[in-house]
């Protein structure tokens, strides 16, 4: 606040009197309780926003995470496994379904016959 009289010895304006911001009666200095709710309400708000902008960054840094992560695994099983390598990969599936079937029809007896003779060779040893 300015004091009472200017530089120059002139009375200064009444409006200069009053500092940006300061009330002009001390009643005004009063604030309301709904002013202030208003002013925390909004502050909330602003924060509401921020805080949805951020969750919609990282959902998008998610997605394109997912996206390269994707891109690179079918990179590489192409490297791997050649030009149609999820044909390769289910055809390999196939034939171990094929071979377990098959191994399961042998005998036990018949696959176990000549361990007994090949675990006491190499007990010898």
């Amino acid at each position: 606040m300015q004091s009472s009289i200017n530089r120059d010895g002139r009375l200064p304006d009444p409006d200069e009197l009053i500092a940006e911001g300061e009330p002009p009666f001390a009643d005004a200095a009063v604030v309301s309780t709904r002013e202030k709710v208003d002013e925390d309400l909004s502050g909330l708000q602003q924060e509401l926003r921020l805080l949805k902008a951020r969750i919609g960054m990282l959902r998008e840094d998610a997605e394109a995470a997912l996206k390269a992560k994707a891109t690179s695994v079918d990179a590489n099983a192409h490297v791997q496994l050649g030009s149609y390598p999820w044909a390769k990969l289910a055809a390999a599936i196939c034939a171990t379904f094929i071979v377990t079937r098959l191994v399961r029809n042998v005998p036990l007896g018949g696959m176990l016959a000549g361990f007994p003779g090949h675990h006491s060779e190499a007990r010898w040893r």
